[in-house]
């Protein structure tokens, strides 16, 4: 039996395999200047086997972000390379996996470790784009990411970091994933690369790599040879083809190739929620979503505003680089699914999943014209706003825990894990609405354990790693309390007054360890009225027991807007 084309290639492409023993990794170098030149401040690694090599281009559209000047390279050894391109620079590698033990990889990024505001000048302000990367003296691995181009502390978006320990063993940690420093001399330890496939007797990836111009002659012979049978296949094809035509005069049908064709043939074989009731359900014609300007960019996707059926809408898509990777776009699809199920009217409404290929899947949400929160307490910082809480203030704070109430009361309980006043969004009559459940989850267990990067909204349990329940957005929204009142970012106050032997200010780090130990907590004016007030500092009580539930918040908020506004 004559075996396909694609057969054929599946078989060179295991026979390569086998006898190289590495991957072929895609690796994003992006630069602040305006050329490829000088020390890179960020890279990104990926499993790509159709890797295809840029030396430099200007196109914002290629990078996680939005940098104008970036190369792409190809190699078997990612973490070689990464330090090829950082020279005698110090720099930090975190790899994230697919799964709970760190076997397979998902990707890995590089930060140029310099202490100082990394990231492209001329970005968007609304991204979280910009880092300060660095090891502190305790030996600890450390990434602040900001909104701006000067890490200004107004700005700041969260914390990652790893203990000296995680460094030097590599551990995989409850977030699934490996942190690595490098300084100008260090010797890189090819004994850790991780593996992209579950293969027993796996080669070291540095002793047995193979060198781009070696993979890429390898890929080009491949497909020379290829181009060879399929030629030869259609040849067979088009003869029998012929016979049966001489006796049979029938006309036969052909599959035209284009997107819906591209999408599935990718898809085949591949269990992922786009056979979904609920996707399939929702799923809207994608040449009827017309994407226009850019809203904001964060680490996981993009936001667009766009128009749907003549109506105003918001349009999320993945970032470019990860659109043709099928794992994430089922991520993307499951944070759909749970939208989609949603209906409340404070959670933003969902209308649709649109796509024609794996490069263009999006989410279409409803619109909400008033912007996110967190703009609006910055902008009535700047004009020294009144603080405290009135009626508006303490309306939103109602809106938000009609969210967080419905979201507890479905069987499971979600937990939103991610509540912030960036996530919370208002149109032009101060309704507010909860978004972003791109980290949200079910809650199967009584608890959960942490899964999450660290932020200053997040409940101490989350932060340690311990094991946590719906309690934990209890105290998110205790904090987002704290920022209604004050308009500043939570533990501003704190900031200012503690600070270390020579008179700084604490690294964020310091202070979420003392919010930990229940040492700091977000503060409130004394103009406030009493019950918001200690329904806050309730709500932000070390011990989850002692917070309420958002159903008894909900009732106390109804009560002081009844009573005492």
């Amino acid at each position: 039996m004559t075996k396909s084309p694609m057969l054929w290639l599946l078989l060179i492409t295991q026979m390569i395999s086998n006898a190289t023993g590495s991957h072929l990794y895609k690796l994003w170098v992006y630069y602040d200047g305006s050329s490829c030149k000088g020390t890179p401040y960020n890279m990104h690694a990926e499993s790509d086997l159709s890797c295809t090599m840029y030396t430099c281009f200007e196109d914002g559209n290629w990078s996680a972000t939005g940098v104008g000047v970036a190369s792409i390279d190809c190699t078997s050894d990612y973490k070689t390379s990464m330090k090829t391109f950082f020279g005698n620079s110090p720099f930090i590698v975190v790899e994230t996996f697919d799964d709970w033990n760190c076997e397979t990889l998902k990707y890995a990024e590089a930060y140029f470790a310099s202490n100082n505001c990394e990231g492209s000048p001329n970005l968007n302000s609304s991204e979280v784009a910009h880092v300060i990367a660095r090891l502190d003296p305790d030996g600890s691995a450390v990434l602040e990411y900001y909104y701006d181009a000067r890490c200004d502390a107004s700005e700041f978006y969260g914390t990652y970091s790893a203990d000296k320990n995680s460094l030097a063993t590599h551990a995989c940690d409850d977030s699934w994933t490996k942190w690595y420093y490098f300084d100008g001399d260090d010797a890189l330890n090819s004994a850790e690369a991780p593996t992209t496939t579950d293969n027993e007797g796996t080669t070291d990836s540095q002793s047995n790599g193979v060198s781009t111009p070696t993979i890429v002659a390898m890929i080009v012979g491949v497909f020379l040879f290829l181009v060879v049978i399929v030629l030869v296949f259609y040849c067979c094809k088009r003869r029998s083809t012929v016979k049966q035509t001489e006796t049979q005069q029938q006309p036969t049908a052909s599959l035209q190739s284009g997107n819906t064709a591209s999408l599935d043939m990718a898809m085949h074989g591949q269990v992922g929620l786009w056979d979904d009731d609920v996707i399939t359900a929702k799923r809207i014609p994608r040449d009827k979503v017309r994407v226009k300007k850019l809203l904001s960019r964060g680490a996981f996707g993009e936001v667009y505003e766009g128009v749907f059926n003549g109506n105003r809408v918001a349009v999320k898509m993945l970032l470019p680089h990860t659109r043709g990777n099928l794992k994430q776009v089922n991520d993307f699809l499951a944070e759909a699914k749970m939208t989609a199920t949603m209906d409340s009217p404070h959670v933003v409404t969902f209308v649709g999943v649109a796509w024609e290929s794996l490069c263009d899947v999006c989410i279409v949400l409803e619109f909400m014209d008033g912007g996110d929160l967190r703009s609006l307490l910055n902008k009535y910082e700047e004009s020294r706003h009144p603080t405290g809480f009135d009626r508006e203030k303490t309306t939103i704070a109602l809106h938000v825990c009609h969210a967080l109430t419905y979201l507890h009361s479905l069987m499971p309980p979600v937990i939103h894990r991610d509540l912030k006043s960036r996530n919370i969004l208002l149109n032009r009559a101060m309704e507010a609405k909860l978004t972003d459940f791109g980290i949200s989850r079910e809650r199967l267990d009584q608890t959960m354990t942490a899964g999450v990067g660290t932020s200053l909204w997040m409940a101490p349990e989350v932060m340690l790693g311990e094991r946590y329940d719906v309690k934990a957005d209890l105290f998110s929204f205790g904090v987002v309390l704290s920022e209604l009142d004050l308009h500043t970012l939570p533990y501003a106050q704190a900031k200012d007054k503690v600070r270390d032997a020579n008179g700084r200010k604490l690294p964020d780090a310091a202070i979420l360890q003392q919010v930990a130990m229940g040492i700091v907590q977000v503060e409130f004016s004394q103009i406030s009225p009493t019950g918001i007030v200690e329904l806050g500092r309730a709500c932000v009580s070390l011990s989850p027991n002692d917070r309420p539930t958002a159903a008894e918040a909900l009732y106390r908020l109804q009560v002081i807007l009844s009573k005492e506004m």
